[in-house]
């Protein structure tokens, strides 16, 4: 009987545990699924995802990464072929995100960078030396030859200051905006900086010209329309990913990149031609403490710690 028993007994455990794993199946299938980024092909964007896709894979999530035109990011989104984007510049995007947070299929998740800032920028020397404001430049506009240098054509920032001419707005309609590339505009800063010559450019951070340049920004103007225009960059992912994936989730949400750190990388990738998952290896490993407040409380794919997965990988 005792034997009986106990087959009996042994049988009704294995039931259990079987119909426990079959009911735990689709939970460990869905967590299984990869995490799908979508990039915009900007370096800042294109470093950023791939440090944040390492250290996913380090702490064993899976992660797929597809580069597409801005609009074209959001629109995965919407149609459920992308699950995060990590390059929501805001205000900037607001015509691109705002109606997916309307409509409920994606969420404002974080704000991964923070303090970034562009408009007319000048060397160091030439802030210290007093022109800190528009009416600062106007006032002493023939130190610049009333010349404002600038992107290509069509960016808005260039339309900005093209229109800020046009419309003689705070006593700029004798000046010239020069568009060029963004490698021809700072061929003029390298010059005019060489020389320790007053130059004014569009300027921005994070960006390697924060690295290789000693740059100050213009303080805002009063219709914000040339200076000292800051931004956030958030993390837009779709509405009902971070139920079904907490752990990777919580990680982006506590993801919050350094300026200076974005700037580095930029600088690694874009101006020293390096490539981004080089970039974004060799960032980690110096700088494992940033990471450690990423990674506090997450646990990797096998329910372990996440920052000892990551310390693991990265010899820390």
């Amino acid at each position: 009987m005792k034997r009986q028993r106990s087959i009996r007994n042994a049988a009704a455990i294995g039931a259990a545990v079987l119909i426990t794993a079959m009911l735990l199946l689709p939970l460990r299938a869905a967590a299984a699924e990869p995490v799908r980024f979508a990039i915009q092909a900007w370096p800042g964007v294109t470093v950023k995802t791939e440090v944040a896709r390492q250290l996913l894979e380090s702490m064993g999530y899976a992660t797929e990464l597809q580069e597409l035109e801005p609009q074209f990011v959001y629109q995965g989104i919407r149609s459920d072929d992308v699950d995060v984007s990590l390059g929501a510049w805001m205000p900037a995007h607001k015509d691109m995100v705002q109606p997916l947070l309307d409509d409920g299929v994606a969420r404002q998740h974080a704000a991964n960078l923070e303090g970034a800032i562009q408009g007319l920028a000048v060397p160091a020397y030439t802030y210290e030396a007093g022109i800190k404001r528009v009416e600062d430049l106007v006032e002493n506009g023939d130190q610049f030859g009333k010349e404002i240098f600038a992107i290509g054509a069509g960016a808005a920032m260039t339309r900005a200051f093209q229109d800020a001419v046009d419309e003689d707005y705070m006593d700029l309609g004798d000046w010239t905006v020069t568009p060029s590339s963004t490698a021809g505009m700072l061929s003029q800063v390298d010059r005019a900086t060489g020389r320790e010559e007053h130059i004014v450019f569009h300027g921005w951070k994070p960006h390697w010209m924060d690295v290789r340049f000693d740059i100050r920004f213009l303080e805002a103007d009063p219709q914000g329309r040339l200076a000292g225009m800051e931004t956030t960059v958030y993390t837009i992912v779709a509405d009902g990913w971070p139920d079904k994936n907490p752990q990777a989730s919580r990680f982006l949400e506590q993801f919050r990149v350094p300026l200076e750190a974005q700037s580095l990388w930029i600088d690694g990738f874009s101006r020293k031609d390096r490539d981004p998952q080089k970039v974004a290896r060799d960032w980690i490993e110096d700088n494992l403490d940033v990471v450690e407040q990423w990674a506090e409380g997450i646990e990797s794919a096998n329910g372990g710690s996440g920052i000892e997965a990551i310390r693991s990988e990265y010899g820390g």
